[in-house]
């Protein structure tokens, strides 16, 4: 391909790359914005959590969902409540590859032990168990076959209380009632649907008894604290909390536990809450720095350098440097039209070849008369032919039959033809200089 055929082609393919670009950008803006979805419609769903802290809040008590990327005194906290959606935390869960899967998917959001073990230490802490797959979440329908088996609940609530506590199980009856003692004399009645408890060895009952636990308060080991375990996370999820006098008993529980403090809704994957200390100077580190760059702010970092890549690279196009190659485009202006010249010889056309000859003639004189700038907004001929009828009429004249002269002759004359023709033009346009 040419050089005349590339700066033809040029402004096509700049056009195609912008569309290609533009897809791809939006394409990744959509993979980024479905990803940071995933966690909102969990709490959004029925099994969801989002429920809580919107109740707790219309009954004046402090709660806020929580996502890390900030330390927390532990003297803030007055409950924190984790949720859990994994039932084995020391493994990444596996993508689901059909819709069967993800309906009948057991884990959704990956915790880590270590990271949980570390919260209950710090701060009190609620424990929330597991009861749904993902397709009740999808469907929102509470059906016995979406129930997570209770083997695996069982296996996680040991690797974090312990061998010990006993197991997870499910009450085979539609709807059963449990009683809560709000204070003297006043009970609060929590329903649920298949409940779910476990044995609660060990642990102090809140809701329920031993070996049919509700809601209990079971001993860390390796330290002196205790946290609360709720098998059913029906008392307290958005599925829920409709039921029976459930949005009540989690108000009184959740007041009494906290103290005036704030409630909070744990999501994040590792630990956040630190320690007061007095008289300590933290030196600043490059984590101080990069929580900046931490989601949701890494959705702006993306937005904004994509942006300047965009800007940049359609910059270099428009105020970019000369091209290096405008010299060799005239060299090759100047040999398409010997090549050209060269063919209408070859198969006799001297007429063409003489037309053409007079309109290069005349573009050349034009230049030279009037400079290129003029020539972009007018025609060579018109312009001359104008310029020649105010100097000299005649002279315009004689110019305009010449002009017309070859324009008629056939494709086919004779050398001897085309030269008179020629020599006459050329005589007439160096007149028309000259006089100018």
């Amino acid at each position: 391909m040419s050089l005349v055929d590339k700066a033809a082609a040029r402004p096509g393919v700049r056009l195609e790359t912008v569309f290609i670009a533009g897809v791809l950008l939006l394409a990744f803006g959509a993979f980024l914005y479905i990803s940071t979805q995933r966690q909102t419609q969990l709490r959004d769903s029925p099994s969801g959590l989002n429920g809580l802290a919107v109740w707790l809040k219309s009954q004046e008590i402090e709660a806020q969902n929580f996502f890390g990327g900030w330390p927390v005194e532990t003297e803030a906290v007055g409950m924190n409540i984790i949720p859990l959606y994994d039932t084995d935390l020391d493994r990444d869960r596996s993508l689901p590859e059909t819709q069967e899967e993800l309906l009948f998917q057991v884990d959704e959001y990956d915790l880590s032990s270590g990271a949980i073990r570390n919260k209950l230490r710090l701060v009190p802490s609620m424990v929330i168990l597991p009861k749904w797959h993902t397709g009740m979440r999808l469907t929102t329908r509470a059906h016995p076959i979406l129930l997570i088996d209770p083997t695996e609940t069982s296996a996680l609530l040991r690797s974090i209380a312990g061998e010990h506590v006993g197991a997870v199980r499910q009450i085979p009856s539609p709807f059963t009632r449990f009683s809560y003692a709000n204070g003297p004399g006043i009970e609060l009645t929590a329903e649920l649907y298949i409940a779910q408890v476990f044995d609660g060895y060990g642990c102090q009952p809140i809701i329920g008894e031993q070996g049919r636990m509700l809601l209990g308060a079971c001993p860390l080991s390796d330290s002196n604290r205790t946290f609360l375990v709720l098998a059913d996370p029906d008392l307290m999820n958005n599925h829920g909390l409709r039921l029976g006098e459930n949005a009540w008993i989690a108000r009184d529980l959740l007041k009494a536990e906290a103290s005036e403090k704030t409630v909070f809704i744990d999501y994040s994957r590792q630990n956040w809450f630190t320690e007061a200390t007095d008289d300590v100077l933290r030196e600043r580190s490059w984590a101080d720095l990069l929580r900046f760059f931490a989601y949701p702010f890494t959705l702006l970092w993306l937005s904004a350098g994509m942006m300047l890549a965009l800007t940049l690279w359609r910059a270099s196009f428009r105020f970019g440097p000369v091209l290096e190659e405008r010299e060799g485009l005239e060299i090759s202006r100047a040999q398409v039209i010997q090549v050209r010249g060269r063919l209408l010889r070859l198969t006799g056309q001297e007429g063409a070849l003489l037309h053409e000859y007079a309109t290069a003639r005349l573009s050349a004189t034009a230049a030279k008369v009037f400079g290129q700038n003029y020539l972009r907004h007018t025609k060579d001929e018109e312009a001359l032919l104008r310029h020649a009828a105010r100097q000299e009429p005649a002279l315009a004249d004689r110019l305009k039959d010449s002009l017309d002269q070859i324009r008629r002759l056939p494709s086919e004359v004779t050398a001897g033809e085309a030269i008179r023709y020629v020599d006459n033009l050329e005589v007439l346009l160096e007149q028309l200089t000259h006089d100018t």
